[in-house]
Parts: C-alpha cells; structure tokens; sequence
C-alpha cells in the first residue's frame, strides 16, 4: 500500500499568506418597520443576513435591543433547513440570546440567514442578528486536489 502526499507547499508550520480568516457579519432589524410600520406575524420569516456559496456558518446569534411586543419569540435558523439552528424560542428578553449547540455548517448555494417569529405577532421590537463566517471555496482548485 502507498501514501501520496498532495498537501501542497507550505509544510504545517504557521498559515500561509491566501489563508482564509473568520469574518463577523451583522444587520440590525427594526421589527416596527416590517410590513408598512405594522410589524411582523405569528409564523413570519424575516430572511437577516446574505450567505454567500461555499460558507461556513461557525455561529450566528440575536441580540436583543428592544423586546419584541407581546409574548412573540424567535427562532434563527437557514432558509428551507433548520429554522431553529441557533435560536430556539428565545424569549426575546433584552440581551443576547441562548444559541443552541447545533452551531456549525456549510452552505454551498447562497442562502439567507432567518428569523423565524412565533407565540404572537410583535409590532415592534430591535434586534441584532449576528454570524461568524468563513469562505470555505477552494483556493488552488486543480485536477490533483
């Protein structure tokens, strides 16, 4: 039996220069301002963040500015997948929210990060959504790798 090395140059010794580095994405919701100034519904989504293809999502949370009114609470999951990947229920305290330990996964068609609200509409309310990212496409894409 053989072993083939085809790691590439640049040994295990430190990073080299073209390696990928996490990046922070955010967008701040002004749940007042949905749906012409009457705010969101039982079972609505509201998509919060752009995920580029070929992503890794390492974490994603809420952040609680301004509770959301009555008893709504809000999921935070992916588009058409987990609606409650990293949030499940939170009950919209003012803070950030309890992530769940399902965290990490990649995306490999762009796809939006959602907040799903449910219990009660809320017609008003501010949140954070938040997500680490990593672009995970390949650098030297070659037949032999």
């Amino acid at each position: 039996m053989a072993t083939y090395n085809r790691t590439g140059a640049g040994g295990t010794t430190g990073h080299p220069s073209n390696g990928r580095t996490p990046y922070l994405v955010e967008n701040t919701i002004d749940v007042s301002a949905i749906n012409s100034s009457s705010g969101t519904a039982n079972g609505d989504v509201v998509n919060a963040l752009d995920i580029p293809a070929e992503t890794l999502i390492m974490e994603a949370g809420i952040e609680v500015i301004t509770a959301l009114s009555s008893s709504a609470t809000m999921d935070l999951g992916i588009t058409g997948g987990d609606v409650d990947r990293y949030v499940d229920g939170d009950t919209n305290a003012t803070g950030y929210a309890t992530l769940t330990a399902t965290a990490r996964v990649v995306v490999a068609s762009a796809d939006t990060l959602d907040i799903l609200t449910a219990g009660a509409d809320s017609s008003a309310g501010k949140v954070r959504v938040w997500a680490v990212l990593c672009d995970v496409s390949g650098i030297d894409e070659t037949d032999h790798n």
